[in-house]
């Protein structure tokens, strides 16, 4: 008797991420494509950093925070000769349902084919911190220890400093709430065209390297070893 993994089954509970799993089901997911996980609270920006990175408009975006992104949602791009896979994620704080649901979601997904780093957006505007913490624990309490968990820092696009500043300022207040990163990029998600204005053009294109560089760094050149029933390959880390 054949069993169906449990993300197939009627009664599964991921529902927010079921369409996602079958379609990586019936992909050749174990190919050389990195997964990276884009995350944070409602109204960070993650879809927004989704479309810096991919260069396009496709990820749904809200200017207030209303969820734009109900369920996980998979862009594909490619870098520098190499494939990626950028899975946008429901955001924190709508429901505590939704948050458990979005944790069950993450462990299966990291089951089954593998995450390969996490997107974990943060506002560089003061906002609920004890959510921040909240959220980066929950994150890394679903993925597995081996996979990195990075910062991205949205929403300075008009910071006095350097972009890169700002994490020279409050790199040591994360630290002290328990909040460890393996890496961070601070960015702004503004479009060329919102932005309208040189300095903040300048900001833009910087944000994009900003990103290709921290996804470089982070993903190395090889996926090695097997997970799941379809034998993902991992990367190496160093």
């Amino acid at each position: 008797m054949h069993f169906l993994p449990s993300f197939l089954r009627k009664d599964s509970k991921l529902s927010i991420i079921d369409d996602l799993l079958k379609k990586l089901a019936h992909k050749d997911a174990a190919r050389d494509i990195f997964n990276i996980v884009i995350i944070g609270q409602i109204g960070v920006g993650a879809s927004s950093v989704t479309n810096l990175i991919t260069g396009t408009s496709n990820a749904p975006i809200s200017t207030d925070v209303s969820p734009c992104t109900k369920s996980f949602t998979a862009y594909s791009f490619t870098l520098h000769g190499r494939s990626f896979r950028l899975i946008d994620s429901p955001g924190f704080g709508s429901s505590k349902s939704t948050t458990a649901a979005i944790i069950r979601s993450l462990r299966e997904l990291d089951s089954q084919f593998g995450i390969d780093l996490v997107f974990n957006c943060l506002r560089g505007t003061r906002g609920d911190a004890s959510a921040g913490v909240q959220n980066y624990n929950a994150i890394r309490s679903a993925v597995s220890d081996d996979v990195p968990i990075v910062a991205v820092i949205t929403g300075l696009e008009r910071y006095s400093e350097t972009m890169d500043q700002w994490w020279t300022t409050n790199e040591a207040d994360l630290k002290g709430r328990r909040m460890v990163f393996a890496d961070h990029a601070c960015v702004t998600t503004l479009d060329t065209v919102s932005a309208n204005d040189p300095k903040l053009e300048a900001r833009v294109v910087e944000s994009q390297k900003t990103m290709e560089g921290l996804i470089l760094r982070n993903c190395h050149t090889t996926r090695i070893g097997s997970r799941g029933m379809v034998g993902p390959r991992r990367h190496t880390r160093y």
